[in-house]
């Protein structure tokens, strides 16, 4: 859907009220305020512990992916963009009531994966406006962010032009008018208010396959450019390089594109090499994980999740020399970071590296949590004085916006969960097994009788699907690429085309035979891991915060360098509690659906397949470019963003309620 010029306009039109946020006149009313989206729900289960304050902290998200609206059908999620803005605003006030300093970061991916972001032609035309309403200190931009020139273009006039110099985008280079240009800053200096000298990087991954306008350079090239020579000849406590890229990688990888490297650990492992006696600190993404790493005694690195289920908090202190630092080094109300980072490589270690005490929190995105340590309330209620002026213009706006395109339209009731990694693949539950049924019954060409075979690539499907109304802006979520379905027709139905499915797992490393269950399906529902860290069971995570009144319900449960939080509560990072769930069950890149073939009778079928594998569909049915005769399928109107919305429409009829899973 392109949008007119009007509309453009209207949805750049939102009133500038960020000063009010900051006032601290706010209504003291006790009243009760239901923000976040109508159809989301409030959490059952809320932090019990305050966060670590330190002299230096940082708010982090990556990934959000347009998830401005919250997660609907799950509890653990259900905060929106608005909300998340009126936390960050409380959190300001905290850290200047503490007399420390406070930064919030992204490290992008900010479209690609929710209706808010992909409804619109290009991707983010109406998500960038309201993801901007919160005042980030510093962001860099994500692959997703990267591959269509004309998303990239609108992230460059919607956010960089707009956050001005803090995006970063220190290592990806666009090519414009024949010459490769930033689209953001390539540093920033800060000097914070209590007078620590951060200096700040942002550096993108290589591994992904963008346009050729798009460069992303390796650090060879970056460390030898004046640009960063002179960000060095400036004095820095710290030094701060935000990333699009896995915390947890080696400096050398290999990939499929652009390098061998992930630029930025190797630039971290560059500034502790030649910079040792100042500390670094990392904040990443991509790997839609949480995660902590311990580098050195000086060093670090945090990603925080996903799809606005997380907000990453950082606790610094022992940073600034004392003779630059004018806040405070103490705090007698909160707990103080206490934790040190052990090298993992003792032997690369130098006299020179400082000991910095810090700590991390994985905080659960919504209001409850928000409330929790924005206003210490500690109940299911959250008074209306959480909500500032921004926050509840954002709530409103992101409401008529979703209902404006349709987004929160009904589709149907799920009658069940179904898991990507939660059930084993082909089990009910298992979201490919409702993926196979939801394409036989809806991808068929002129004669829907015909014998059709069907191959999906299942990593177009992004998320887990939940119990409780599917609405248009749900399949977005689930299936979120646009694809057209082409086929081949009267196809032999022979050895050669039934082994096509097993062939092109094969060619992307997959297991090739996914035909049957390998695993015995059990009963519906998620499935608890009492294995996925040595010495875990899910009794060690009932009981292991005592003072947590509330069972915990199922949800993130996370390792890190720092503790296991299936383990133990005293060095766990998760900031609610929650009963582990399985999230690493296989399944192959691709699958294929049989539609009226009969294994004895069927002699052609039409194959059937979306643009990104004609190549090697081709190739595989041991024909040439010149033989066969591709076309689309169905109506190219009809994409795998559309299958899940026909599907739910005519099996999942309306009932008069619909109840959302546990």
């Amino acid at each position: 859907m392109a949008f007119s010029a009007l509309a453009w306009t209207a949805a750049l039109a939102l009133p500038v009220v960020f000063a009010q946020d900051r006032e601290s006149d706010r209504s003291k009313s006790p009243k009760i305020a239901p923000r976040m989206q109508p159809d989301s729900h409030n959490t059952t289960h809320w932090p019990t512990r305050p966060l670590p304050w330190g002299e230096i902290n940082f708010i982090h998200t990556t990934d959000t992916h347009g998830w401005l609206e919250g997660h609907e059908n799950e509890v653990n999620y259900g905060a929106d963009w608005g909300d998340f803005i009126s936390f960050v605003t409380h959190m300001r006030d905290k850290a200047d009531q503490q007399n420390v300093d406070l930064l919030v970061v992204d490290t992008g991916d900010i479209v690609t994966g929710n209706g808010l972001s992909d409804v619109s032609t290009p991707e983010g035309q109406i998500s960038n406006p309201i993801f901007r309403y919160l005042d980030y200190d510093l962001l860099t931009i994500g692959n997703n962010d990267l591959y269509d020139p004309e998303v990239t273009e609108r992230i460059q006039v919607d956010i960089a032009d707009y956050y001005t110099e803090r995006y970063l985008t220190s290592n990806v280079l666009v090519e414009e008018n024949g010459k490769n240009t930033s689209i953001g800053e390539k540093y920033r200096y800060i000097t914070t208010k209590h007078g620590l000298r951060i200096m700040a990087f942002g550096f993108t991954l290589q591994d992904f396959k963008a346009p050729k306008t798009v460069h992303v350079q390796g650090y060879e090239e970056i460390t030898e450019e004046d640009w960063f020579k002179e960000a060095l000849n400036q004095p820095a406590d710290l030094y701060l390089l935000i990333g699009h890229a896995d915390i947890g990688q080696s400096c050398k990888i290999e990939t499929k594109y652009q390098g061998d490297q992930n630029p930025l650990i190797c630039m971290k492992n560059w500034f502790r090499e030649n910079k040792p006696e100042i500390p670094l600190q990392i904040l990443g993404g991509h790997s839609h994980v949480r995660n902590f790493t311990c580098y050195d005694s000086g060093s670090s690195g945090l990603e925080s999740g996903r799809y606005s289920d997380t907000v990453g908090w950082l606790a610094l202190s022992d940073v600034a020399p004392s003779d630059t630092w004018n806040g405070s080094k103490t705090m007698t109300d909160v707990p103080m970071p206490t934790r040190t980072c052990t090298p993992h490589n003792p032997t690369s270690s130098s006299s020179m590296e400082k000991t910095v005490r810090l700590d991390r929190r994985y905080l659960d995105f919504n209001r409850q949590t928000f409330a929790y340590h924005a206003l210490g309330v500690t109940g299911p209620d959250v008074p209306a004085s959480f909500d500032t002026p921004t926050g509840q213009y954002v709530t409103n706006d992101i409401e008529g916006t979703r209902s404006q395109y349709n987004l929160t339209t009904e589709l149907g009731c799920a009658p069940q969960s179904y898991y990507i990694a939660s059930s084993p693949y082909n089990c009910p539950d298992n979201i490919y097994t409702l993926v196979r049924s939801a394409l036989n019954a809806t991808v068929h060409g002129n004669n829907s009788d015909s014998a059709r075979l069907i191959i999906f690539n299942t990593y177009g499907i992004r998320y887990d699907l939940y119990q409780g109304p599917f609405t248009v802006g749900d399949a977005f979520t689930v299936s979120s690429y646009a694809d057209v379905f082409y086929y081949i027709a009267d196809v032999p139905y022979d050895d050669i085309t039934k082994q096509l499915q097993k062939k092109l797992n094969e060619y992307k490393g997959t297991d090739p035979d996914y035909e049957e269950p390998k695993k015995d399906c059990g009963s519906k529902g998620v499935r608890f891991s009492t294995s996925r860290y040595a010495g875990a069971s899910q009794q060690s995570v009932l009981t292991s915060h005592a003072s947590d009144p509330h069972d915990h319900n199922p949800g993130h449960v996370t390792k890190d360098d720092f503790g296991d939080c299936s383990a133990s509560s005293e060095d766990c990072g998760d900031d609610t509690l929650h009963i582990p769930r399985l999230e690493n069950e296989p399944h192959p890149y691709y699958m294929q659906v049989k539609g009226n073939i009969d294994e004895n009778e069927t002699r052609t079928v039409d194959v059937v397949f979306t643009s990104d594998i004609q190549k090697k569909i081709i190739e595989f049915l041991g024909l040439t470019d010149k033989d066969p005769v591709v076309k689309p399928y169905m109506d190219e109107t009809f994409t795998t963003r559309d299958f899940l919305q026909v599907y739910a429409k005519t099996v999942w009829s309306d009932k008069p309620t619909c109840e959302i899973g546990p």
